[in-house]
């Protein structure tokens, strides 16, 4: 099995959770308005959409998340190519997000997964905000 998957939704690294105390009690939590669930739900129905069943073997996941460009670095008569993000959000958030929409959905736990590529693009001047995500299973 092996799946691609595009989602024009602005990569969001997975926050930390918040920490509240209760009557004595820590409670964790991550604030239900962040915007990282609207990007969670945008992947979870693409790949809903694809209507695969969880893959039951080693898996191999490649992400490339391609962000905005920002305004300071986008000309009118100068090309506009891709180059690497290197702000906000950490790579290793982005990646955390993707896993954990995909979780039960792609693969039935995320400890199925025994490789991972993860690359943050600045996207070039007609470029669209997307995330790519490749699924393909390893053999036995």
């Amino acid at each position: 099995m092996d799946r691609v998957l595009i989602v024009w939704h602005e990569p969001i690294g997975q926050p930390r959770h918040r920490i509240s105390t209760r009557s004595g009690f820590a409670k964790m939590y991550l604030p239900t308005r962040h915007e990282v669930h609207g990007f969670k739900r945008a992947i979870k129905t693409a790949w809903l959409n694809l209507k695969v069943l969880p893959s039951q073997k080693a898996v191999f996941v490649a992400i490339e998340a391609f962000f905005h460009r920002p305004k300071a670095r986008t000309w009118k008569r100068r090309p506009n190519p891709r180059y690497p993000h290197t702000s906000k959000p950490d790579i290793d958030n982005v990646a955390k997000a993707v896993m954990d929409a995909l979780n039960k959905l792609a693969w039935i736990d995320d400890s199925q997964v025994s490789r991972l590529e993860v690359s943050k693009t600045v996207c070039a001047g007609d470029d669209v905000p997307h995330v790519v995500i490749s699924v393909m299973e390893l053999g036995e």
